[in-house]
């Protein structure tokens, strides 16, 4: 909130509970009167905004009050709402654990998928009496929307649109390092990784935040900070914005669990995009099958814009086609254009209001010129 304040737009914040107990956070910047179109909007067009993993709010507001997204929609007459995933740092209380309880961290994606998002979409709608709204996100935000409105398909209607920048998905083809260190043991089912179903996996600690934030220190060269990111986000780091690099180490990583990553584990290993695998014996009792049950991709028909480039990192470009081939409403596919950008670029490469930010305001002003 207080980042919002100094970058000089109104804030709000407020809290949502989610059927299992959750309480997440959300960050809204509000109505205004505000002239576009040469007309008067008094109600305006809603838009929620999701990050990647570990990710919270904060990341969607690195490039500054001129460039970054939800300051240029609220710019275009927009009512911005910033959504936070259960653990992460503005979403670490629950009715029934305390964050240091193992059942607290129990959770995937996959939950966020089918507790958070109908929470935070339910309470959006309630609050502003707007019926439907456009959708925007990162990395895992994307994979919490395409599991959102498989499962649960009857959320489709309440989307105009949906952006959707590098979506993890399928991930069998990833060239991430951890992917294939760690892929073939935390990707199966075994005695640690049932142990690490209940652990954190990035603390929010105070002095573990100070020493991250501190990788990026004023004398030092920035590719010296960046190569922290390497294992998991690539190596080719020619169109990320160094500048933002401080600022980016001390919002993320932010809290989540382990159970998010071995998920993404277990689809490199499978090949598929399916529900979390907790062996034969509990797969029977979960879901009637000894395999878990895939997403039904065909179930979402909201339409998408969809972000993505031949060199991220994590989305191989065969598994992006997968993903294009099953989604029954792909609206606009855009391919960035240069060669080396990757997967953090998305959010913080050169000149991503251009090639990214200033797409999606334009889709959006289009979708609701043409309503008007």
């Amino acid at each position: 909130m207080k980042r919002i304040h100094q970058d000089g737009f109104p804030v709000e914040q407020h809290n949502v509970l989610t059927k299992d107990g959750y309480i997440l956070t959300l960050h809204r910047i509000p109505c205004r009167q505000t002239k576009v179109w040469d007309q008067v909007l008094w109600k305006r067009p809603v838009v929620l905004f999701l990050g990647g993993i570990y990710a919270s709010s904060d990341v969607w507001l690195l490039s500054g009050a001129e460039d970054s997204l939800p300051y240029l929609l609220s710019k275009n007459g927009y009512d911005i709402w910033l959504g936070n995933n259960r653990g992460n740092i503005y979403s670490r209380h629950n009715i029934r654990y305390n964050d240091t309880d193992r059942d607290f961290w129990n959770f995937s994606w996959h939950e966020m998928s089918i507790y958070d998002l109908p929470a935070m979409i339910d309470f959006i709608r309630a609050y502003t009496g707007e019926e439907r709204m456009h959708f925007v996100s990162i990395s895992q935000g994307g994979t919490t929307f395409l599991v959102l409105n498989s499962m649960l398909p009857q959320y489709n209607k309440y989307f105009k649109t949906a952006a959707l920048l590098a979506p993890v998905t399928y991930v069998g083809n990833t060239k991430a390092t951890l992917a294939k260190l760690f892929g073939p043991l935390l990707g199966t089912r075994n005695y640690l990784s049932k142990v690490l179903e209940g652990v954190e996996m990035v603390s929010t600690n105070k002095y573990v935040k100070k020493i991250l934030s501190m990788t990026c220190l004023k004398y030092e060269p920035p590719r010296a900070c960046v190569s922290r990111l390497w294992p998991a986000f690539g190596y080719n780091t020619q169109m990320l914005n160094m500048s933002l690099l401080p600022d980016l180490m001390a919002n993320f990583p932010v809290g989540g669990s382990f159970k998010q990553l071995m998920h993404y584990f277990q689809g490199y290993i499978s090949k598929e995009f399916r529900q979390y695998d907790y062996g034969p014996e509990l797969n029977w009792l979960r879901y009637h099958q000894l395999e878990p049950p895939t997403y039904q991709l065909e179930k979402v028909t909201v339409p998408v814009i969809l972000f993505f480039a031949q060199n991220d990192y994590i989305i191989a470009l065969e598994d992006m086609w997968k993903l294009i081939k099953r989604l029954p409403h792909v609206k606009i596919l855009y391919k960035l254009p240069q060669k080396y950008w990757n997967h953090f670029d998305f959010i913080c490469g050169l000149r991503v209001r251009e090639f990214i930010f200033n797409k999606i305001v334009d889709e959006f002003n289009y979708y609701e010129y043409q309503r008007s």
